[in-house]
């Protein structure tokens, strides 16, 4: 008994032995192939190129991580994992497509035929640029102003109350080179006839301060004035010494008296506030 007891011991043994080493050889070539299947499905992801070396080393092979794909195979990112897949795959499908630009081909000749625009603005702005084309005008240089004019007043009146008759003023007048003539008052001309510029006037000191008459015996009046106008015709400083000598003739002619502008009797200082100021008008005008 105990010799059949220790046959079945060894033969059982054996067994189990034998049974060990057929699962161990299983196992070894079970892995054996399926590293090799993924070694040939890692050669159909890679592009056939010539020059690109693939590895012979099952380690290499084995040392990838399984998901990764070779380098030549088209990378994709893998989802989060922390998402649900189909929401994942909902969002890309929704997303809409990017409209592609349309390409615009610029040549070099197109930019140097384009013509450059300037804005009516800009042309206005511009100095000495004319917006309608037209020959900008040129400015003629100003005349220069005329002085403002002044005037010199002398009068004649009467040395007392008994006022002068127009019979023998107006001949007075007339005898001094006088002409009765426009606005109904005389005048001085630089011609003896009536005729030519005026070079002074002789009008009435009372109101209306015309010399009009129907009849030189019925007009009366206290006193005549004489004016000239500064600028004048020929010389003013002639002009105003022929006037004086008209005006002290009269007035000897009628027993008068010559006044100033301010109807105050004429006295040397007052003549030379005349002539200065005559003076001082031509260094102005000149």
């Amino acid at each position: 008994m105990q010799e059949l007891r220790l046959v079945l011991i060894v033969v059982g043994g054996l067994a189990i032995l034998a049974l060990l080493i057929h699962g161990l050889w299983s196992n070894k070539k079970e892995g054996k192939t399926k590293f090799g299947s993924k070694a040939v499905e890692l050669d159909d992801d890679l592009p056939m190129d010539s020059h690109q070396e693939m590895p012979l080393d099952d380690y290499e092979i084995i040392r990838k991580p399984k998901g990764e794909p070779g380098f030549g195979a088209k990378r994709t990112f893998a989802d989060d994992p922390l998402e649900d897949p189909l929401d994942s795959h909902q969002r890309f499908e929704e997303q809409p497509l990017e409209e592609e630009l349309p390409t615009v081909n610029i040549s070099s000749d197109s930019i140097l035929d384009d013509p450059i625009v300037i804005s009516e603005v800009d042309v206005q702005e511009a100095p000495g640029i004319d917006v309608e084309g037209e020959t900008p005008a040129v400015s003629e240089p100003e005349e220069p102003a005329e002085p403002e004019m002044e005037v010199i007043v002398l009068n004649v009146h009467t040395s007392d109350d008994i006022p002068f008759v127009g019979t023998r003023l107006f001949d007075s007048m007339e005898q001094n080179g006088l002409k009765y003539g426009e606005m109904d008052i005389f005048h001085r001309h630089n011609d003896l006839s009536g005729s030519g510029k005026v070079l002074f006037s002789v009008a009435n000191m009372m109101h209306p301060g015309t010399l009009k008459h129907d009849d030189p015996e019925t007009f009366t009046t206290m006193g005549i004035s004489f004016f000239m106008t500064l600028p004048c015709f020929g010389e003013a400083d002639q002009n105003f010494k022929l006037m004086l000598k008209t005006a002290q003739q009269i007035a000897d002619d009628m027993g008068g008296n010559v006044l100033d502008d301010q109807r105050h009797l004429m006295t040397p200082d007052r003549l030379s506030d005349y002539r200065a100021q005559i003076r001082a008008f031509n260094d102005r005008t000149k």
